[in-house]
């Protein structure tokens, strides 16, 4: 019974500010008391500090995940424009070379975007051995010319992003003579 009076007695000087005790003697019971609290208090904050810190990540990781296509869309509506514009002026105009020009410099422009943000095209020849790594096959077809294993047709162009493959080409592949 007398230790717990003994500890309310400490625990009601521990709620008693640092300043008014500074010109008291203090035991060490007390001064640990006192850290106690203090280490406590330091818990609290970095404990929210961190928990800020965590919510904060998340939000941003969001917003790179949401909006991280942001500056490509914006170099691509141009292009968005462009087609549109060509569009109408092909139903005003029956020049198929105007259009097919206008088209070309679209498609050009287009892969000048593409190719500033680090994405280019898989060069895929017919003949070419067929690369599991670059190349998707659609089918296997029976050939003469073409060795099997090798590539008869592309069929969808493939893209790499820097070193990645984003896009396989998508590929007919030879099964060899059909003999």
């Amino acid at each position: 019974m007398n230790d717990e009076l003994d500890t309310s007695a400490s625990e009601e000087q521990n709620n008693v500010p640092a300043e008014e005790i500074a010109g008291e003697e203090l035991s060490a019971l007390d001064k640990a008391l006192l850290e106690r609290d203090d280490f406590r208090d330091q818990l609290l904050r970095k404990s929210a500090e961190f928990e800020n810190y965590r919510k904060r990540t998340i939000k941003e990781k969001q917003d790179l995940i949401e909006y991280g296509n942001e500056h490509l869309i914006l170099k691509m509506l141009p292009i968005v424009d462009d087609l549109h514009t060509a569009l109408d002026a092909a139903k005003q105009s029956s020049d198929p070379e105007g259009f097919l020009k206008g088209v070309e410099m679209i498609y050009t422009k287009a892969i000048k975007i593409f190719e500033d943000a680090g994405v280019f095209p898989i060069a895929t020849a017919p003949g070419e051995s067929f690369n599991v790594e670059v190349h998707e096959a659609l089918a296997h077809m029976p050939s003469g010319d073409v060795p099997e294993g090798h590539i008869l047709q592309e069929i969808q162009r493939g893209y790499t992003l820097k070193e990645k493959v984003i896009r396989h080409t998508k590929v007919v592949t030879s099964a060899g003579s059909p003999d």
